[in-house]
């Protein structure tokens, strides 16, 4: 009787490894934990979903694209004991939370940004409508706080859509057509001059707004992507669980649209 609950347990195991087009939570924990104990430092998270650790996976990436594009990087603002804390919700005070901070020389002149997550932008078309993508780029000591943003005067935290650089949306889903098209709403709403055609500029380079999905495209979001790419200054990055690693590597970085010069 034993030995059949184990036989079927193995054969349940294995229709669900190989249905999952995702990696397992505990292969994700191991890369995050790697990449923060490069910087001397511990990772502090009560991440427990699977989106979680996928969602601080590309933020992650992120920060290694401006790694591998010669800008500095260092860590601002660890929790205690040296930890460094993933912000996996769009609630909580930013200054609670730690960020990347990352810096370059151009032409003799110093330039500052940080890549934070979950933080509120305003919108470049209402400047009293607010949205929160999943990580940002922003310059540099440019987050805010206010008090008059909820009825319950609890503090919010944000940043003003002038000192937005850059911003990335992360979905834990195999890509559908409604997902990508959303996207190019928040792209319409945070950064209007690139359905305009005609981006900000900004020095030095900078990763474009893109949006990071864990699944596999089929034939019609592959074509979306191919369109929406040609028209627009935008990354949409299929498959990231297994082509991460791949598309920011640092020979495949000029595959990447970017703005700036």
């Amino acid at each position: 009787m034993a030995k059949q609950k184990e036989d079927d347990k193995t054969k349940k195991d294995k229709v669900v490894k190989k249905r999952s087009p995702f990696k397992e939570s505990h292969l994700l924990e191991k890369e995050i934990v790697s990449y923060i104990n490069k910087f001397k430092s511990t990772v502090h998270t009560q991440a427990k979903r699977m989106s979680d650790y996928f969602e601080m996976s590309c933020f992650n990436y992120i920060v290694k694209y401006y790694e591998r594009n010669g800008y500095k990087v260092s860590i601002e603002n660890l929790q205690a004991k040296k930890r460094y804390r993933y912000k996996c919700s769009t609630s909580g005070i930013q200054s609670n939370y730690s960020f990347f901070k990352v810096s370059k020389t151009v032409d003799g002149i110093d330039y500052e940004f940080e890549i934070q997550h979950n933080l509120a932008v305003q919108s470049s078309q209402d400047e009293e409508l607010f949205t929160n993508p999943d990580i940002v780029v922003i310059l540099s000591n440019s987050c805010k706080y206010s008090t008059e943003y909820y009825d319950t005067k609890r503090t919010f935290s944000y940043v003003n859509n002038e000192d937005l650089i850059s911003f990335f949306e992360v979905k834990h889903f195999n890509p559908y057509p409604e997902l990508v098209f959303n996207f190019m709403g928040v792209v319409n709403e945070l950064r209007k001059d690139i359905i305009d055609g005609k981006p900000q500029k900004f020095l030095p380079e900078h990763l474009a707004p893109s949006l990071m999905v864990s699944g596999k495209p089929n034939k019609q979001t592959a074509r979306i992507r191919l369109s929406l790419q040609k028209r627009y200054c935008i990354n949409v990055i299929y498959d990231m669980f297994y082509s991460g690693a791949s598309t920011f590597s640092k020979s495949n970085l000029y595959q990447l649209k970017q703005t700036g010069d």
